[in-house]
């Protein structure tokens, strides 16, 4: 099963970033939660080749905002 290792870099917030592991490689354009906040993907970049199932990638993203709770009446 293939890992994707992404370090996160937040442009034009005070958010600290992240690494994280994904199962698929993200897109630009994709959004990420990363525990109560979501971010927009703006760029991927690879930082190593892959080793054996894990892949080292960049993303630089957005801060689009805290993730939405669920309304009283949604599932």
């Amino acid at each position: 099963m293939t890992t994707y290792k992404v370090s996160i870099v937040v442009l034009g917030s005070e958010h600290p970033g992240a690494i994280i592991n994904l199962p698929d490689m993200p897109a630009v354009g994709q959004r990420l939660s990363v525990g109560d906040v979501d971010f927009e993907v703006l760029e991927v970049e690879e930082l190593l080749p892959p080793r054996g199932e894990f892949h080292f990638l960049h993303a630089t993203c957005r801060l689009v905002g805290p993730i939405a709770a669920p309304s009283a009446g949604s599932p």
